[in-house]
């Protein structure tokens, strides 16, 4: 006779196992995430150095310059040796859960470190988050294979990617929305609680290790908007769901037209590098994902003129490196020039007299946060992702949810895909 209490017993030592596995997941997720935010942080800080000094001492430029080209050269040979590090690495996660890519996730994994430690430590438009998901999956993927766990492997690399966008922007609950809305698209009891115990355990290995703070610190605390601004707030939701538009025609065209340039390879991949120096040289404020920009309506406004100008300088600059394939993300930058429109539409505003001028930093969140939904069309994670940045300091959810609800429905309206899945759709034909 089959012994019942035997089979109801390995059934638990297997769950036990199988949960157990997801925390080691997490864990690794939150020491290699932190340790690769912290890493970009010094080679950040150290290149500002570098740039300061070259105003004074010239010779300076020509190092810089060099140290570009070097980068750029080590980069170029590491992704032609694994082409599994070029972009954001959302789309490789996808491919990985489809089944369509065959990466050998360890090595795939120091490169991806490395590389994008150096394009956006060195201030190239890029983010960390991509990276971070690519990261993360690709751990999850290292840990089912020698956890030998029965568990589908697609709960591994969806749960630990979604972990990994987590501790980059230390943001638990944007992190298991993320995994739901864009990773798997759907939610289940598994899908539930295996993103959910590696998203935790991940985020509280990073806040032990490494502190614990919102992205954005030092957030005001907002004070509920008059639900007179309702129509200016559709207006706003309008402007940043084209801008969402536009986002996606200059960065995702941006591949095909890099395509048209018949010259070696070699020297094309190493233009954004150049560019990109040269730019710094000029403005310095327009280093690496420019996240201070945020903040521009309380440290000082500067000009509208200035601000278009820098709206349009870091999606030419995004472009540039995301066109080429640079190892680099571009959910930070897109936060930053959603940041930058809202900014743009409510000093305008304020300058027609139509808005109090102190709504202009409400405005900039507002438009961030539109532009997440426009962009990348996960709108539940877009809302949330800005309520766990501020650290709490955003909670009028009903302005948060029209400007989102509108520049997703713009977005749709104008038949634009979704950001991650058009470059997937790309990667695969």
């Amino acid at each position: 006779m089959i012994d019942k209490s035997k089979i109801r017993n390995a059934y638990k030592s297997n769950g036990f196992l199988t949960i157990l596995s997801f925390i080691i997941s997490g864990i690794i997720v939150g020491l290699v995430i932190g340790l690769f935010k912290k890493a970009i942080h010094l080679l950040s800080s150290k290149m500002m150095n570098l740039f300061n000094l070259s105003h004074d001492k010239p010779i300076y430029i020509i190092f810089i310059l060099f140290l570009f080209l070097l980068i750029g050269t080590f980069i170029y040979f590491l992704s032609k040796k694994d082409p599994y590090i070029n972009g954001s690495g959302i789309p490789i996660i996808y491919g990985m859960l489809d089944d369509k890519f065959d990466v050998k996730s360890g090595k795939t994994l120091i490169r991806k470190f490395v590389a994008s430690i150096l394009t956006i430590g060195s201030g190239l438009t890029l983010g960390r988050e991509g990276p971070s998901v690519q990261i993360g999956g690709l751990i999850g993927d290292i840990v089912h294979k020698h956890t030998k766990s029965k568990e589908d492997k697609r709960y591994y690399i969806g749960s630990s990617a979604g972990a990994g966008i987590a501790v980059a922007f230390n943001a638990p609950i944007s992190g298991l929305l993320f995994t739901v809305e864009e990773i798997f698209k759907k939610t289940d009891r598994k899908v539930f609680l295996s993103t959910a115990i590696t998203v935790f355990s991940a985020v509280i290995t990073a806040d032990v290790c490494f502190g614990n703070r919102p992205a954005l610190l030092n957030v005001p605390k907002f004070e509920i908007m008059n639900l007179s601004m309702i129509g200016m707030l559709i207006v706003l939701g309008i402007f940043v769901g084209l801008s969402g538009v536009l986002f996606n025609y200059c960065v995702i065209g941006s591949k095909g037209f890099f395509k048209k340039f018949k010259i070696n390879p070699y020297i094309k991949y190493l233009i954004p590098f150049l560019i990109t120096a040269i730019v710094l040289f000029i403005d310095i404020d327009l280093f690496s994902s420019s996240e201070p920009f945020i903040f521009l309506p309380l440290t000082g406004n500067p000009s509208l003129f200035r601000l278009i100008f820098l709206y349009v300088a870091k999606i030419l600059l995004l472009a540039l490196a995301f066109g080429m394939g640079v190892p680099g993300g571009s959910l930070v930058p897109l936060l930053v020039i959603g940041s930058l429109l809202g900014n743009i539409v409510a000093t305008s505003l304020a300058m027609g007299g139509l808005l109090d001028p102190s709504y202009i930093f409400v405005f900039s969140i507002l438009a961030m946060c539109g532009h997440f939904s426009a962009i990348v069309r996960t709108p539940i994670t877009a809302i949330i992702l800005v309520v766990e940045m501020t650290g709490g300091a955003f909670d009028y959810l009903l302005g948060i949810s029209i400007v989102s609800l509108v520049a997703y429905s713009v977005a749709e309206i104008c038949k634009s895909k979704p950001f991650y899945e058009h470059l997937y759709e790309l990667m695969i034909k």
